[in-house]
């Protein structure tokens, strides 16, 4: 859970207990009445405590049995009560997936309270406005869970689509699309990027002799270092095959070449080489690309293990 979600989870927490003191201030429990109100309460904070994935679950019932209590102590005054009742539609909404069983059970609840006070004959008046009320709030809960449930699948597809299934960093098209974006920052009148592709050195050698298996682990290996050693703002990339991208902003040619240099003195102490080629863009993502790969195999010629920078 991200910081805005913890936000809100807390906020609906505190929501309860106001609602609570409210509760308790306007329509002091008398007797046994107490002992449901801390049997509640406590049942809430164990509910708490499994986080909002479980919570839902364990407070659907309890909030459902709560609320129509409140209804029947309140008297003529049942409609104060049924302010809260869209918690039991949002309950079962993040509780059970959509089109399930488990979520037509806030439909159950809400249809218990809607038919409660006419059961017990009080305060008719505006019972048809609650009643209609429920079927809407019900209908609209529904369909957010049901968009949040897509939401989720097309973030997957997407991450997928985007995401190397071997060293989990963005893939080819990924990295494409991150350089359309410096390029319109750049046209916008900001600084521009670098780019350096790195090629491992010998890599042939690694899965004729060791095994696939092997090369496969030393890809993930260098991915790791790289992510770990870049600095904040830069992405690293696949480009395919042996061969690494790193996409650095606002980085002009002689800081690019320290940050490459640095992550080839740091990859050879592993015990692994690369060649890297830098070139740094100047109005033409092709030209961008061309001239990185052009560093990238002078310096390969020259003898691997090195930076090359573009001319």
């Amino acid at each position: 859970m991200d910081g805005r979600g913890r936000l809100f989870y807390l906020a609906s927490w505190a929501g309860m207990v106001l609602g609570l003191l409210l509760q308790v201030r306007r329509f002091p429990p008398q007797g046994l009445e107490a002992f449901l109100y801390v049997f509640f309460v406590l049942w809430a904070l164990w509910a708490m405590r499994w986080g909002p994935k479980v919570a839902p679950r364990l407070l659907l019932h309890p909030v459902g049995a709560y609320l129509l209590f409140e209804m029947w102590r309140m008297d003529e005054s049942w409609p104060l009560a049924a302010f809260f009742t869209p918690a039991l539609y949002l309950l079962s909404g993040f509780a059970y997936p959509p089109w399930s069983l488990g979520y037509l059970l806030g439909a159950f609840w809400g249809g218990v309270l809607v038919l409660a006070p006419l059961v017990w004959g009080r305060n008719l008046e505006a019972w048809p406005h609650f009643a209609v009320s429920q079927l809407i709030l019900f209908s609209l809960t529904f369909l957010l869970a049901r968009f949040r449930e897509l939401h989720g699948q097309m973030r997957f597809w997407k991450e997928q689509a985007l995401t190397d299934p071997l060293t989990d960093l963005p893939n080819r098209r990924a990295l494409e699309m991150a350089l359309e974006r410096e390029v319109a920052r750049v046209e916008r009148g900001e600084e521009p990027f670098s780019l350096v592709l790195l090629d491992l050195d010998d890599f042939k050698k690694v899965n004729d002799t060791q095994g696939h298996h092997a090369g496969d682990r030393l890809l993930k290996e260098v991915a790791q270092y790289l992510i770990a050693h870049v600095r904040q703002g830069d992405l690293v990339g696949r480009w395919g095959g042996e061969e690494f991208a790193l996409l650095l902003p606002r980085t002009g040619e002689e800081e690019a070449m320290r940050v490459a240099e640095r992550l080839r003195a740091g990859l050879s102490r592993l015990g692994v080489t690369g060649s890297f080629g830098l070139s740094v863009y100047q109005g033409d993502l092709q030209d961008l690309f061309q001239r990185a790969d052009k560093a990238l195999y002078r310096a390969k010629e020259q003898g691997k293990n090195r930076v090359e920078r573009a001319p």
